[in-house]
């Protein structure tokens, strides 16, 4: 008995690229904002962005494991909701976590030319196997990029 795969987006150098540039800039702004902070500030803020990360490893478990029927874009939408709700109820330390979590997913994602869903890079790392949910802001990009480049990408 086979078990059906879904298709894993890939990003081409353009997605790559606006990845990396926004990784570059959330990380930019992340440390502009915790060098001002006190240490105790800054612990909360680390605890804060540990227990994104764990449970955004939980949901990529069970999405992985027992979701893989989900459908691509509906599953996305669902895992970004816990980072727009940290980000508009977390306070000040919240909002400084969530930028953080996004952008080490997107220099994640930058790294590995993964195109799936942005919040769910950092967890494929420990599982070692990405995520069949689209990524809801670099999608389109990469949709594009495919189109006028052709299966094979630009080159380099």
């Amino acid at each position: 008995m086979t078990t059906h795969q879904p298709e894993r987006p890939e990003a081409g150098i353009i997605g790559r690229t606006l990845r990396l540039m926004l990784g570059v800039l959330f990380g930019w702004m992340t440390y502009n904002v915790m060098r001002f902070e006190d240490s105790a500030d800054n612990l909360q803020i680390v605890a804060i962005f540990a227990a994104v990360t764990a449970v955004y490893g939980l949901l990529h478990v069970i999405i992985s494991r027992y979701s893989t029927d989900l459908h691509r874009w509906f599953g996305a939408i669902v895992v970004v909701v816990p980072t727009i709700l940290l980000f508009a109820f977390g306070g000040a330390f919240g909002q400084v976590a969530s930028v953080a979590y996004v952008g080490l997913s997107f220099l994640v994602q930058a790294f590995r030319g993964d195109g799936g869903c942005e919040v769910l890079a950092v967890p494929s790392i420990v599982l070692g196997h990405r995520t069949h949910l689209m990524g809801i802001l670099f999608a389109p990009i990469d949709w594009v990029e495919k189109q006028l480049t052709g299966p094979g990408g630009l080159p380099g």
